[in-house]
């Protein structure tokens, strides 16, 4: 680029808005990094901004209400002057392109999940055309730069795009396109970089990360962490969004035997109900899950598992939710979340029969999540008087919501079990910390999702 577009990139203030999961994040954050080496400037406040971007998230219909709420705040902006530039990226505007054209003319440029490494290019140059989303078959790699959105001593890197599994409930091969996998050579430098740069804590994500390499042959996920855990400057690597009938004994031993590696297994299960998972396309069966929770928990004594699930699948009987009930209290899950099933257009789950009433839908959702915080609690209670190791993100406040401590100062961090943004937290109390640091801590109180404890002698 020249000095004079330089320059001119230079003059112009940009915001992005960025929803969804930690996959768009990281799309976002690429964005940001292009735009800045490109000579914009990057702002946080939106009243301040020349071009407003929003990369939003299309997955379920709360998600979709979100963006377009954030897609119609942003365009207010536009009011204020003539120079307000408005973008709307990401899986909206791939899973609805036509329809967001013709709906919402006040937005400059709509860009889609396979075209945002194009973002300074199309803010320059791309007023002959307001769309730009084919169907999607990109995927960044290390020699794209990234600004990060996160605290900088954790970041998400991304080692796949797209997915092969096609549940019946599912847009996202739609909106996401072909599973593709990057090279482990192009995931190393980057983490290296990232560890260069302050990163302790690496959260490897994609749409399904146990199908690693699969798209070229050969399952490569086990080679990438031997490749990782070499980096000294990265401290925890941390796996997101395995398929539970991709996991292998191998991967158990690989995570249980290396010490960087969190024992923290975040497997969504979405169902227990044979049937149900087959009509969901989920590859595998109740038995099979029970199973492979019994083998991770005999092979990893201190594992933590996360899982997912979705309550009011079409068809869904009230004697297979009372199952599902019941296997999320046998089993008890260290973490878990509950969707309320999201009836999406084009997908084969939208055409069954019958579907759940949304009454329904909300108070089987209620159970789970009540089940799921005397499980949750009871866990927390049972860490106390043990040490764990603390990754500090900040300071946490006065006081821990206990009656206990008040007027102390708070360091709040998380142990391995706990992942960022979705999980709980560990607060300790006198702590003399900065971001970043690890410090031993010893719990002494617990509350259905957070942890409280003093530093370790």
């Amino acid at each position: 680029m020249g000095d004079k577009e330089v320059e001119s990139a230079g003059n112009k203030k940009i915001c992005l808005t960025s929803l969804g999961c930690p996959k768009n994040l990281v799309d976002s954050e690429v964005m940001l990094g292009i735009l800045k080496k490109s000579g914009f400037a990057i702002v946080t406040e939106e009243e301040k901004a020349d071009i407003l971007i929003v990369n939003t998230c299309g997955f379920i219909g709360d998600a979709k209400k979100e963006s377009i709420d954030a897609i119609l705040k942003l365009a207010e902006y536009k009011k204020s002057g003539p120079s307000k530039t408005l973008i709307v990226a990401g899986c909206l505007t791939q899973r609805y392109k036509e329809e967001l054209l013709s709906s919402l003319p006040e937005v400059d440029f709509f860009i889609g999940t396979g075209e945002y490494q194009r973002i300074a290019e199309i803010i320059r140059n791309g007023r002959e055309k307001k769309v730009y989303a084919d169907f999607p078959a990109f995927i960044h790699d290390y020699t794209f730069p990234r600004l990060l959105s996160t605290p900088a001593h954790y970041a998400y890197v991304k080692i796949a795009e797209g997915c092969r599994n096609f549940c019946s409930y599912c847009v996202i091969p739609e909106i996401r396109g072909n599973f593709r996998s990057r090279t482990v050579e192009s995931i190393v430098r980057e983490v290296e970089g990232l560890g260069e740069s302050g990163v302790k804590e690496v959260n490897l994500v994609a749409q399904d990360t146990t199908s690693y390499g699969a798209d070229k042959g050969k399952n490569e996920l086990i080679s990438l962490l031997r490749r990782l855990k070499d980096i000294s400057a990265v401290q925890w690597i941390r796996l997101l969004y395995l398929y539970p009938g991709s996991i292998t004994d191998e991967l158990i031993e690989e995570i249980g035997g290396e010490k960087k590696i969190c024992k923290y297994m975040d497997m969504p299960i979405q169902h227990i109900n044979t049937r149900l998972l087959k009509k969901m396309n989920r590859h595998y069966t109740r038995k099979d899950v029970t199973a492979l929770i019994n083998r991770i928990r005999k092979k990893i004594s201190n594992a933590v598992i996360r899982t997912s699930l979705i309550v009011g699948f079409p068809g869904e009987t009230g004697g297979e939710f009372k199952e599902l009930l019941s296997f999320v209290k046998d089993m008890s899950f260290d973490r878990l979340g509950v969707f309320e099933y999201s009836r999406e257009e084009g997908t084969p789950a939208c055409g069954m029969r019958p579907q759940v009433r949304e009454e329904v839908k909300a108070e089987r959702f209620k159970k789970i999540m009540e089940a799921q915080k005397r499980i949750s609690l009871d866990k927390n209670r049972a860490l106390i008087g043990y040490k764990v190791r603390v990754l500090v993100d900040g300071k946490g406040g006065k006081g821990d919501g206990t009656g206990k401590g008040k007027g102390d100062e708070f360091i709040c961090g998380r142990h391995e079990g706990q992942a960022p943004e979705v999980d709980g937290v560990t607060y300790v109390r006198k702590g003399r910390a900065l971001p970043g640091d690890m410090m031993d801590a010893v719990i002494t109180d617990a509350k259905e999702y957070d942890i409280f404890g003093i530093p370790s002698l």
